[in-house]
């Protein structure tokens, strides 16, 4: 294959690979589930950043049970202990 033929190919997957980013963080923005411990798109958008500890506890809890579960749970642990 020519230099110019691979060049082209490689552009070419890169735009398929950038327009499925798009699509798939479109998909997300309209429907992503709110959870407690994740920054929603409005909040990542007025500036709001993760929070590691929150993150963490949620991977901790999610280890031994469902999210629809872990929900409350969290919410009470993060109520009592910040």
């Amino acid at each position: 294959m020519a230099p110019a033929d691979q060049t082209r190919k490689a552009q070419t997957s890169r735009a398929k690979a950038d327009d499925t980013a798009s699509r798939l963080v479109a998909w997300y923005d309209a429907h992503h589930r709110e959870l407690p411990w994740r920054v929603t798109p409005r909040e990542h958008a007025r500036g709001v950043r993760p929070d590691p500890y929150r993150i963490w506890l949620s991977e901790v809890m999610l280890q031994q049970t469902t999210v629809e579960a872990v929900k409350s749970y969290f919410r009470a642990f993060v109520e009592k202990w910040p």
